[in-house]
């Protein structure tokens, strides 16, 4: 099994609102190649290219596991017509029924319509060493992946470095819940792939510094801050 992060998410937003720049994960294991989360759609180009520099396209794209229906994380589905969709029952009932100002309508309705969907649970087996953990607390159905003995792909269930260390959700619908699913992470794995930063390791706290970015701005001038 190989893990490679295709998108690697950033923790912040800007006085105008929530950007949503989130990870996009590659797992590729015997004969299935899997995505867990998709990205937000201004970052198409930069997922096809990503995609490009492991010798894949997006038809190459066997299943797309969606952690939580949250813009940021579902823009891309159209780019992968040949996967089947796989997420939580629980999350796409909440999705449909009760969708808050974070959830994508849109991409619910390209689901509804276009997708082939396959539910998943607590304990399913997505492919070899890789199963399905639910992680509620950030939205009531988020799922993530347990990939080997170390390793946890989890979304916004731990959105950064500062809620992996800093012990806050900063953003969740059931704090309690969010609390459980954060410590459940940290005593399951070493290697933690978050919604919202690059790839942490449990037993090496990062400097908390932020991530560095660069603006590209219309007049043709950049700024990395």
């Amino acid at each position: 099994m190989k893990i490679t992060h295709i998108l690697e998410g950033r923790p912040f937003q800007t006085e105008f609102g929530i950007i949503g720049y989130s990870s996009v994960v590659l797992v590729q294991a015997k004969e299935k190649t899997i995505l867990y989360d998709c990205g937000s759609r201004g970052c198409s180009v930069q997922l096809k290219e990503s995609l490009k520099k492991q010798g894949l396209t997006s038809s190459d794209i066997t299943h797309v596991v969606i952690s939580h229906l949250h813009f940021d994380h579902v823009g891309n589905l159209p780019l992968f017509k040949n996967a089947k969709v796989l997420m939580s029952f629980t999350e796409w009932e909440n999705a449909i029924s009760h969708p808050d100002e974070y959830h994508d309508v849109a991409a619910c309705e390209y689901i509804r319509r276009n997708c082939s969907v396959q539910f998943v649970a607590e304990g399913d087996a997505i492919a070899d060493a890789v199963t399905v953990m639910e992680l509620p607390g950030h939205t009531q159905g988020l799922i993530g992946l347990k990939c080997g003995n170390d390793t946890i792909l989890c979304s916004d269930a731990i959105k950064n470095r500062y809620e992996m260390w800093g012990n806050i959700p900063l953003m969740s619908v059931d704090r309690e819940k969010s609390l459980a699913s954060q410590a459940r992470i940290r005593k399951e794995a070493r290697f933690i792939y978050p919604g919202h930063d690059c790839m942490l390791d449990a037993e090496r706290p990062i400097n908390k510094e932020p991530v560095s970015f660069l603006l590209k701005f219309a007049n043709g001038t950049e700024r990395r801050i």
